[in-house]
């Protein structure tokens, strides 16, 4: 019955799109199905029980190494309920990783810095998601350079990714 439902929804949202968008979906669905299943949620639970963090605020933390971040910014890049991003920043602050301080320019508001405990669980946690799954190696070493060209100009086309969670480019781009 879910295949069923499945392939009815497939049909309903591709059968009225050009063949470039569907073939963009069927991307953009295989990157989705890398994310939500195969290794990566076991992976990246693994690694958040590794250091007593939440996904959600392992992600903070990834946008943090770039420099302390104002709440309301946060709330607006994560979408979270304001009372849920305070319980993680109280965490963040618990494991020592980031800490509240003073706005600069605003008394009102904080924001919230990255410590240098939080530099070092974070260069771990980067270390440990960075080893690709056994998948990854099903495909030659050239199909893994076109795959990350081929993705970095994907990222670098969404210019909201956070530096921490962009690829670090090993091979020269190909025009």
């Amino acid at each position: 019955m879910a295949a069923a439902r499945d392939a009815a929804a497939r049909e309903a949202t591709d059968g009225d799109v050009p063949d470039g968008e569907a073939t963009a979906r069927e991307a953009w669905r295989a990157i989705l199905a890398l994310m939500f299943s195969g290794e990566a949620p076991g992976r990246i639970h693994a690694v958040c029980q590794a250091f007593d963090l939440t996904p959600a605020a392992m992600k903070i933390l990834l946008v943090l190494s770039g420099g302390p971040r104002p709440m309301r910014e946060l709330l607006e890049t994560f979408r979270h309920d304001p009372s849920y991003l305070t319980s993680i920043v109280d965490l963040l602050e618990r494991r020592g990783v980031a800490r509240r301080e003073p706005h600069p320019t605003d008394r009102r508001a904080k924001r919230v810095a990255m410590t240098e405990e939080g530099r070092r669980v974070l260069a771990q946690v980067q270390e440990m998601l960075s080893v690709p799954p056994a998948s990854v190696q099903t495909l030659s070493p050239d199909e893994q350079k076109q795959l990350l060209r081929l993705l970095m100009r994907v990222v670098d086309a969404e210019p909201t990714i956070p530096a921490a969670m962009r690829p670090r480019p090993v091979i020269p781009p190909s025009d």
